[in-house]
């Protein structure tokens, strides 16, 4: 078994092989994470919330569901959520949103963090891919248009489970969103623990 602790509004990595689990677990109430995923063996092949989306037909996940790649293959597969919200549609926050919408200049970000965390591997920053939402409650309205941000409803201790379908660098970000209510505007740090089976 191995773990790290991720500081709220920073981002961290960890590697699993193929039949590992995963588990991401809020240290506080409300803190959602962004999850990214790669192929250790091909930093190409990302794990992809659109294609999962395509895959699925559905855009919210559940028990069971499997997540897929960038390549249409499978990444993880969902074991346990307690807590059962988990955003498949928004993109990262990062340093333009922050500005755009709230006139702060140089704010943590989820993309920002994801960067730091991959640094060493050479990804464009333009080409750094998307997240799972883990935590994260989107609701979309009768007219298509998306509610208004609401607070994690995760618990401290709150855990969700995914089982590795390929060996991975996993990159999470402890969002640092603390200008709507979802991280109830004081991120706070994630545990992020690979074991056997």
């Amino acid at each position: 078994m191995k773990s790290i602790v991720v500081k709220g509004g920073h981002g961290g990595r960890i590697e699993a092989k193929r039949g590992q689990l995963i588990e991401i677990t809020t240290v506080e109430e409300s803190q959602v994470c962004d999850l990214f995923a790669f192929n250790s063996d091909n930093i190409r092949e990302a794990l992809s919330p659109g294609h999962t989306r395509q895959v699925k037909r559905h855009i919210y996940l559940k028990k069971g569901d499997v997540l897929y790649s960038n390549l249409r293959r499978q990444m993880f597969l969902l074991i346990d959520d307690p807590v059962g919200v988990n955003d498949l549609c928004m993109s990262q926050c990062d340093p333009e949103r922050y500005e755009l919408s709230y006139g702060l200049k140089n704010h943590r970000s989820c993309r920002h963090n994801l960067a730091e965390a991959m640094k060493d591997f050479g990804i464009p920053y333009e080409y750094l891919p998307e997240p799972v939402n883990i935590f994260q409650p989107t609701f979309i309205q009768a007219d298509g248009t998306f509610a208004a941000p609401t607070q994690s409803p995760a618990k401290a201790g709150d855990t969700v489970t995914l089982r590795t379908l390929m060996d991975v660098i996993v990159a999470v970000s402890a969002c640092p969103q603390d200008q709507t209510p979802l991280n109830k505007h004081r991120p706070s740090d994630l545990r992020i623990t690979v074991r056997d089976v």
